[in-house]
């Protein structure tokens, strides 16, 4: 079916018939797109129409279509009341849906062979990374990648508990959830994930304003710290030190498989921006394994650099409200500030928009955090 054979994905479906519904409603827009984003929209269909008359491969669709998918959410957003009880019931709906990736992933780490049954797939763990270490494949997702969704579940869990939020009320299921969602990331063995929610720890424990949420960072000092001296325990130990080496270009192949690999496709997109600055087309670059490179060497330095920044933009913006904003507000800011250190930290060192499974999501919380910061500094 041409469902097949272009690779559409359900989100691609609900997204374009939210955009049909849209034009046939004659929905009013309550704001505009970020400039930025119009400018990507304009770069990202042009470069297609050049390609589909000039280089047109299937890889060229594939790779348009699924970065196209941020220019389309975006859109869609424009046409929504995007106030804080729509991005709560935004986010309690991220919570859940991730807090069940990571609950099948702990299954599918302690009853192997039944999980294995249910989802007709065998051998679930990836090779033996370390002597007593595999990494849990999340069967029913399609890869250990799921991890890649979790990390946003802590500063969810934050703010739904600062608004005392009924969906996380007893604290009892808190800590179930909390435990639930770094045992998932940790059995995933995604050094890009540990990375991320080590940054939010941090970032938590030493900017967070401690009377917003009492005894909020003795809770988590003594949760993380059980959860380092765990991993420090098991033979997973070098292959969390290796994440913070391989940023600076210390890969040690004893714990990193993939992490020469990754740096072998940066270089190539590296040279190849430097050779043709103004891209070399859709589907021409592989799988790059880094958004921004693969814009960049794809359609340019220009998109590029939009593509980088234009999150950091709105990463200030979060953090300067946060600052400023009265008490009753800080914890939203501060919690969209973490989400959108996550977008960042995925696109700089994840593939996400090639898969668009792993690149919707980002898009989604990109779009309704500028959303709601646009319409929060109009109400102002």
């Amino acid at each position: 079916t041409i469902f097949y054979i272009v690779g559409i994905h359900p989100i691609e479906i609900f997204v374009y018939s939210a955009i049909i519904r849209i034009s046939i409603s004659k929905i009013g827009r309550k704001f505009s797109m970020p400039i930025g984003i119009r400018i990507l929209s304009i770069i990202f269909i042009l470069y297609f129409l050049i390609d589909l008359f000039t280089r047109y491969n299937n890889n060229v669709l594939y790779e348009f279509k699924s970065a196209f998918i941020l220019i389309a959410i975006f859109f869609v957003f424009q046409f929504i009341n995007l106030n804080k009880e729509y991005l709560f019931s935004l986010f309690r709906f991220y919570l859940a849906s991730a807090s069940i990736i990571a609950s099948f992933g702990i299954l599918e780490f302690l009853f192997p062979l039944e999980m294995s049954n249910v989802f007709g797939f065998e051998n679930y763990l990836i090779a033996d990374l370390q002597e007593h270490f595999g990494r849990v494949k999340f069967l029913f997702w399609g890869s250990h990648i799921a991890a890649n969704l979790t990390a946003p579940s802590f500063p969810i869990m934050l703010l739904l508990k600062e608004r005392k939020d009924s969906f996380i009320k007893n604290n009892y299921f808190l800590t179930a959830l909390f435990i639930i969602n770094l045992y998932g990331i940790y059995i995933s063995g995604n050094r890009i994930s540990w990375l991320i929610i080590t940054v939010m720890f941090l970032i938590t424990i030493f900017k967070y304003h401690a009377i917003l949420i009492p005894y909020l960072k003795s809770y988590a000092l003594i949760l993380i710290s059980l959860f380092i001296a765990y991993v420090y325990s098991q033979p997973v130990k070098g292959r969390y030190i290796s994440t913070f080496k391989a940023i600076t270009g210390q890969i040690d192949s004893r714990y990193d498989s993939s992490g020469n690999a990754r740096l072998g496709r940066a270089k190539t997109a590296y040279k190849s921006i430097t050779e043709n600055p103004i891209g070399t087309g859709w589907g021409s670059q592989g799988w790059v394994h880094s958004d921004v490179l693969q814009v960049a060497s794809s359609l340019g330095v220009i998109p590029g650099l939009i593509f980088f920044i234009s999150p950091i933009f709105l990463i200030s913006r979060l953090y300067r409200f946060y600052k400023f904003v009265r008490i009753e507000d800080k914890t939203i800011f501060f919690s969209c500030f973490l989400i959108m250190l996550y977008v960042l930290i995925s696109q700089i060192f994840n593939g996400n928009y090639v898969l668009i499974q792993c690149g919707a999501p980002l898009a989604i919380f990109w779009a309704s955090i500028q959303s709601y910061i646009n319409q929060y500094n109009y109400g102002k």
